[in-house]
């Protein structure tokens, strides 16, 4: 796994019963607020929703005693990926009220709501949906019950990190804009297996967009960002949220000669963030990504074999966050011979310093005739003197099912 937790994803690997008891909150100051018990029975769950019930004794949002009864055989019975999170998306608006499910469920035709996805705090950019932290005790479980069969292992592993991570600046003095019960989940479009609709989950430093038309999942645009981008450690759990993804692009560029490191570099170019950031509610596709003679770096089928493999790897750290029925494809087509010949990895900074994590403006990229990857480093927020990470991932050909 690429990110270390004292939560053991060893339970990941068959149905189980699960009895999670103390289940933390955590109240305006970052620290625990209080203590429930929550007791999850019956739950012969699919290996993923196994990881969201069982990671939930360091879940926000549940602030008083309860007993909860999550089961999801029917879900983990079904077949198919996307009858799963169907099945899941069902059981998680059945245990809404009435004006909360108004809120969560959107018109397929709103372009502005598909748009709607930011990496700033929720206070300063509003997302749409219901609020982990309004959620009674049955619908959290249940809704991170429904990410984790969205989202792969390790998808729910930088999911939980990241929300860490709010809490962890919120208990370093960063403030009531930063929770883990600020994230948010909405439905556009009805979920049904064979339709077309959209699940976003977000928060701040985080945005999964995942479209589904006619039971194919398209994962973008994506967003996460880590601060701190270091180990860190909250609520008894150690987390590192984006360590894989980071190491994983260091990599790629330390594979080349230094002739070839000075090829990629995007000369004249910095970057303060990313190149193609949120959308904001704009209701459009972006259009800005780099193209003709503006398309340079090394193209990755002039790479050797060994370096072409850390290219793969590093692809393979955004776009295995999502199940096999969603990524295998994509990787088969960002990866593809055809595509490498079309694909350019570059990056900015400082020169002299090379792809320095820990320099504020260093920058890397994955460009290619579909698959679009950024990260950029920034520094510190709220942790001082440390940079922080943005990434995206998009596919410039079905982001949003290419649908809007």
């Amino acid at each position: 796994m690429r990110h270390s937790t004292i939560l053991s994803l060893a339970k990941l690997c068959a149905p189980i019963a699960i009895v999670v008891a103390v289940v933390t909150a955590c109240g305006s100051s970052g620290s625990a607020k209080s203590t429930s018990s929550a007791t999850v029975v019956s739950s012969s769950v699919a290996s993923s929703s196994a990881s969201a019930v069982s990671s939930d004794a360091t879940s926000a949002g549940v602030s008083s005693s309860s007993s909860v009864s999550i089961n999801s055989a029917a879900c983990d019975a079904l077949t198919t990926h996307i009858a799963k999170v169907v099945c899941m998306s069902d059981a998680f608006k059945a245990t809404l009220t009435a004006s909360q499910l108004t809120s969560v469920q959107y018109d397929w035709s709103n372009k502005k709501a598909k748009t709607t996805w930011s990496n700033f705090p929720t206070s300063f950019v509003a997302r749409n949906g219901l609020r982990f932290g309004a959620m009674s005790a049955e619908s959290l479980l249940t809704a991170k019950a429904l990410v984790a069969t969205v989202l792969s292992a390790e998808g729910y592993s930088d999911f939980l990190g990241t929300m860490a991570a709010d809490d962890y600046l919120k208990a370093s003095g960063g403030g009531s804009d930063y929770s883990s019960s600020n994230y948010y989940i909405a439905f556009i479009g009805t979920p049904v297996v064979n339709g077309s609709w959209m699940i976003q989950i977000g928060g701040h430093h985080m945005a999964y967009n995942i479209t589904y038309l006619s039971g194919v999942g398209y994962p973008t645009p994506n967003h996460i960002g880590a601060e701190p981008k270091a180990s860190f450690e909250i609520n008894s759990a150690t987390y590192s949220p984006m360590a894989g993804e980071g190491n994983a692009m260091v990599a790629m560029f330390k594979g080349l000669t230094s002739s070839e490191l000075d090829y990629a570099y995007l000369s004249g170019q910095t970057y303060s963030d990313v190149l193609i950031g949120p959308d904001n509610g704009s209701g459009v596709l972006p259009s800005a990504y780099p193209s003709g003679s503006n398309r340079t770096g090394k193209r990755v089928s002039d790479l050797t074999a060994t370096q072409q493999a850390l290219v793969t790897a590093a692809v393979e750290q955004w776009v295995r966050d999502y199940p096999s029925a969603v990524s295998d494809a994509l990787m088969a087509d960002y990866t593809s011979p055809a595509a490498y010949a079309d694909t350019f990895i570059a990056w900015a900074g400082t020169k002299s310093k090379g792809v320095d994590v820990d320099t504020a403006g260093t920058y890397m990229r994955i460009d290619g005739p579909r698959l679009w990857i950024e990260l950029v480093c920034q520094n510190g927020v709220v942790i001082q003197g440390k940079t922080h990470y943005h990434a995206f991932y998009r596919d410039k050909t079905m982001d949003y099912g290419n649908s809007l």
